[in-house]
């Protein structure tokens, strides 16, 4: 984590107003909800947090301890009881033979006892995380070895931590959803250098952990901070495959795919009649577009897997689990958390429609949309992750795309050239500072940033400027219900306070998750880098042979294209032999051990004409 100084911010008497209204509205101490968190509990993490091999810790359960106080004036009070059950971490005994980890990471890590040993579901981020959680397991429950590995979908949150209960070279077979290898890393890949950085802020990795700062991710408490090791998936699990036994247990399969994920499978437990929902429940609504940028998720399918989930094996379910946050026990209160869950989502996608056809545009359904009533009760369907406005806009989005069909929207200006001519319109930074100011105290705080922010986007703004916009996206987070729109807002404030504050790498992507990238995938990730200014004039061909496969790459009209497989016609300009790991290297401007055959200097120009991308750039200024 990164020592950011934490900063006292004032809090506004309509924020305080807003927050106890939110107490009031809501049922916040259901027993049943924190007995269902705590249930089962049988031992805890290790004391003093999960290490890494340099000396710094991947995990630490105490860096959350704050929240075993009252809930503070900064955060909302329905998050800060979702945080607080989010936080309690350890092994749980979930019914006999099966087990979870969880607050180890971001996601849970299940365990089914298998005729020969451990059937782990879901081996979180990192290497360090998974290893420790499967220790916690063998130390309490005796030690068995790994006899399966089951993947419930393609986000590393799930994976990551695959090198930490396979070794290398372990005959282990590893179950994954149909298409897993096409999406695991595939799905970020091309916005790859911009999707991580706003992940950076989506998941608070530079905020400080207290009450003004990261207190909870909404699905989890945060992403661990230790490294990743990939294992290559030895079957995957389609729809033509509902029933499999592994290891002597029985497995019934519902795929998910489409839904949370691109590739995703639940699946029941007959014997046990545990029923995991993977990630498409959860106990909050969830993101039908995440905020870090993705490819817009299908509510209404999501909802039709659930309903099918629910009728195929909703009378056998005793418990069900999810691949993050706490089970639900008993047939009846299970058959009405997945009626709830389906519900949220079919509400979304069907009212969302029903205001855009009668004319409303992508900015205009996600402020109507009203929270149905169930909401109120249901705490699990509401916003902790997925925020309801949002998801409006995400719906819209699917259907209609961003653009709203108003010419004005053809060709928007930028947030700098808007920035200019707002303040000129309205007589220069002052006079736009003491509107915002009145905004504040109507408590209409979306106006008020969006009039700061013009003047921090028209640029040389003003230190009072830039405080005062500070000060209401820190009051917008305090209010937030969605830890990850609290994460967001507080990381905005923080830039515009101390600007961009680039922290040291701890761990993330490593080697092997790059074996997760099809040939064509990690080429057409490498041809986005291509300027085309540099490129102006080009035109030649590369021959790239690797161990996977060949590719044709050429570059002509400002544009690269790479043809797996292709033979060239012509002779190429340059062959170039080695290890994709080698040659992703030389990519990078490192050292990389390759074979080179023709012309030597087309394949170091070839590489000059990429951009390198830097992570650390600016969200909340220009």
């Amino acid at each position: 984590m990164g020592k950011v100084k934490q900063l006292t911010t004032r809090v506004y008497s309509s924020t305080r107003q807003f927050n106890a209204r939110v107490r009031k509205r809501l049922n916040l101490d259901n027993p049943t909800i924190s007995e269902a968190a705590e249930r089962g509990k049988i031992a805890d993490l290790p004391a003093g947090g999960i290490g890494r091999a340099d000396g710094g810790k991947a995990w630490d359960p105490a860096w959350f301890s704050f929240l075993q106080e009252d809930c503070p004036e900064t955060v909302n009070p329905s998050l800060w009881r979702h945080a607080q059950l989010n936080a309690i971490s350890g092994l749980f005994e979930v019914t006999d033979g099966v087990w979870q980890v969880r607050a180890a990471d971001y996601a849970n890590m299940s365990i089914i006892a298998g005729a020969s040993g451990w059937i782990i579901v879901d081996p979180l981020l990192t290497r360090e995380t998974a290893q420790a959680s499967l220790k916690l397991v063998n130390d309490t429950l005796g030690h068995r070895p790994v006899s399966a590995v089951l993947v419930t979908h393609t986000h590393a949150d799930h994976f990551g931590g695959l090198g930490g209960v396979v070794g290398e070279g372990d005959d282990i077979p590893i179950y994954v959803p149909e298409e897993f290898m096409n999406y695991a890393a595939a799905e970020g890949v091309l916005g790859g250098n911009h999707t991580s950085r706003r992940a950076i802020d989506q998941f608070g990795l530079a905020l400080p952990f207290g009450p003004e700062g990261l207190v909870d991710g909404g699905i989890g408490k945060t992403v661990a901070r230790g490294y990743r090791g990939f294992r290559e998936p030895t079957r995957e699990i389609g729809e033509n495959e509902p029933s499999v036994h592994i290891d002597g247990v029985a497995f019934e399969f519902l795929m998910g795919s489409g839904t949370e994920a691109p590739a995703e499978f639940t699946f029941f437990l007959p014997e046990q009649g545990v029923l995991c929902m993977a990630e498409v429940c959860t106990q909050t609504q969830h993101n039908l577009l995440t905020p870090r940028g993705a490819e817009v998720r299908d509510a209404r399918l999501w909802a039709r897997v659930i309903d099918e989930a629910l009728v195929r094996f909703g009378d056998r379910t005793q418990v069900l689990i999810n691949s993050h946050n706490w089970p639900v026990w008993g047939r009846e209160l299970v058959q009405e958390f997945m009626l709830e869950q389906r519900d949220i989502y079919k509400y979304i996608h069907d009212q969302t429609l029903r205001l855009a056809n009668h004319g409303m545009t992508i900015k205009e359904v996600g402020q109507a949309l009203q929270e149905p009533d169930f909401a109120c009760e249901a705490l699990h369907v509401r916003g902790y992750y997925g925020m309801l406005p949002f998801n409006a806009r995400a719906v819209y989005q699917k259907y209609y795309g961003a653009f709203d069909g108003r010419p004005v929207d053809l060709n928007p200006l930028s947030p700098a050239a808007e920035g200019e001519r707002y303040l000129k319109a309205l007589g220069g930074e002052q006079r736009v500072l003491e509107l915002a100011r009145e905004a504040v105290e109507q408590d209409d705080l979306q106006w008020a940033a969006t009039l700061v922010n013009h003047v921090v986007f028209a640029g040389d703004p003003s230190q009072e400027a830039k405080s005062l916009l500070s000060e209401i996206y820190r009051n917008m987070a305090y209010r937030a219900e969605s830890g990850i729109e609290r994460n967001i807002c507080l990381a905005g404030a923080q830039e515009l306070e101390q600007g961009v504050r680039a922290l040291p790498a701890a761990g993330g992507r490593n080697a092997e998750l790059a074996a997760t990238l099809s040939l064509k995938d990690w080429l057409d990730a490498y041809a986005i880098r291509l300027n085309p200014d540099r490129a102006r004039g080009e035109a030649f061909s590369l021959l790239l042979q690797l161990p996977e496969g060949h590719a044709l790459v050429t570059v002509a009209r400002q544009t690269e294209f790479a043809r797996i497989g292709a033979t060239p016609a012509d002779p190429p300009g340059v062959t170039v032999t080695a290890t994709r790991q080698a040659l992703e290297a030389r990519m990078n401007g490192q050292p990389g051990e390759i074979h080179i055959d023709g012309d030597e200097a087309l394949f170091d120009r070839w590489l000059a004409l990429h951009d390198s991308f830097d992570l650390w750039f600016e969200i909340a200024t220009p």
